[in-house]
């Protein structure tokens, strides 16, 4: 099945899960970038294990911290996905904040040295992933998974609303439409529900007596995260749109990076008012 070839594609592309794959399941992938959500599912699960053993672990007063718990997830994120979208992060900080024309930006967005930009927006935005990701705490274990799936949202979303370019991601933003943003956000949704369920089963037995947030709270948090992942990708489209005059491979990843600031942002504000 093209669905099949596809996500065997999305695995060894985005992921440390290296598959033998052909021509024909890249053609597949993308052609069916819709389905990039699944991949970010397999990450959550990772995220979800490792959140739900070091939350554990601090709720017994046996080691670790909020702080070591968010260096650790962001770690298994960053390993689990090669760095590879850390890497269009840096290479959007230089193409964005060099001046000049939009030939001067794109020149700068695929430079292979890094620049100021590079290690500025990408520190900045580490930063912003690591201050949230500790002020989540127990919170984690429901919102991180949720996270994965949706920043492969953003990423799809800016496809639909970006120009192709003429680099390796060209052809698949030029075959992903608004349809295909729909159908990722059918996806998503499903996904984040599951995990959202999963992830208070997870905190009520691991933690006695901790006062988790309703069900019906999560699931209104995983539908505004949904939306704001959605936006996350359509504003990135439209910058890159403007600044570079198409959305490549570089400009996803950083879609990828960025968006997670944004979503994670949602689940911290959200719960911060229910909990």
């Amino acid at each position: 099945m093209a669905e099949g070839s596809a996500l065997k594609a999305m695995v060894s592309f985005f992921t440390v899960w290296q598959q033998e794959i052909t021509q024909e399941d890249m053609d597949a992938m993308e052609r069916k970038f819709h389905l990039a959500p699944v991949v970010g599912a397999l990450l959550g699960l990772a995220v979800l294990i490792v959140s739900a053993v070091l939350v554990w672990v601090d709720s017994e007063s046996i080691f670790g911290s909020s702080m070591f718990t968010a260096i650790a997830v962001l770690a298994t994120v960053f390993v689990g996905s090669r760095f590879l979208h850390f890497d269009g992060l840096a290479d959007f900080g230089d193409g964005s904040v060099v001046a000049g024309t939009q030939e001067d930006h794109v020149r700068a967005l695929k430079d292979t040295l890094i620049g100021a930009g590079a290690l500025g927006v990408a520190l900045t935005v580490t930063l912003f992933n690591f201050a949230e990701y500790t002020m989540a705490g127990y919170l984690l274990v429901i919102a991180a998974p949720c996270t994965e799936v949706l920043v492969k949202n953003a990423q799809v979303a800016a496809a639909a609303f970006g120009i192709p370019g003429h680099g390796m991601a060209g052809r698949q933003v030029s075959e992903t439409g608004i349809r295909s943003a729909e159908v990722s956000s059918v996806i998503s949704l499903i996904l984040v529900l599951v995990f959202a369920v999963v992830g208070t089963v997870v905190l009520d037995d691991l933690i006695f007596g901790f006062d988790i947030v309703f069900l019906e709270d999560a699931i209104f948090a995983v539908v505004f995260a949904l939306i704001a992942s959605v936006v996350a990708g359509y504003l990135m489209a439209r910058r890159s749109n403007r600044v570079f005059g198409m959305v490549n491979g570089d400009i996803l990843g950083a879609t990828n990076e960025i968006s997670r600031a944004v979503i994670m942002a949602v689940f911290v504000l959200f719960y911060a008012m229910v909990v």
